[in-house]
């Protein structure tokens, strides 16, 4: 599970370079090796949750490290019950 999170001030929404970059995530993850399941946001938290899965942390970090300056990240591995 990754959730972001980010302020009023620091919010991409309006910067096209920086949603191009987290766009960039959905596009990039099978070449990283991520597969995402599910994407939603909260526009009015200002918060992104994603749904991934990988065999292995390295892929993940891959995938995240080109936003890793958008805002805090927390990647919690999770599994299914």
């Amino acid at each position: 599970m990754v959730i972001n999170t980010h302020d009023y001030s620091t919010c991409m929404a309006q910067d096209e370079d920086k949603m191009k970059v987290i766009g960039d995530i959905v596009k990039r993850a099978s070449e990283c090796g991520v597969t995402i399941h599910a994407r939603y946001s909260n526009r009015l938290e200002h918060t992104n949750f994603y749904v991934i899965e990988s065999n292995d942390m390295e892929s993940i970090d891959k995938l995240f490290e080109p936003v890793l300056t958008l805002g805090h990240w927390d990647i919690t591995p999770v599994v299914k019950k």
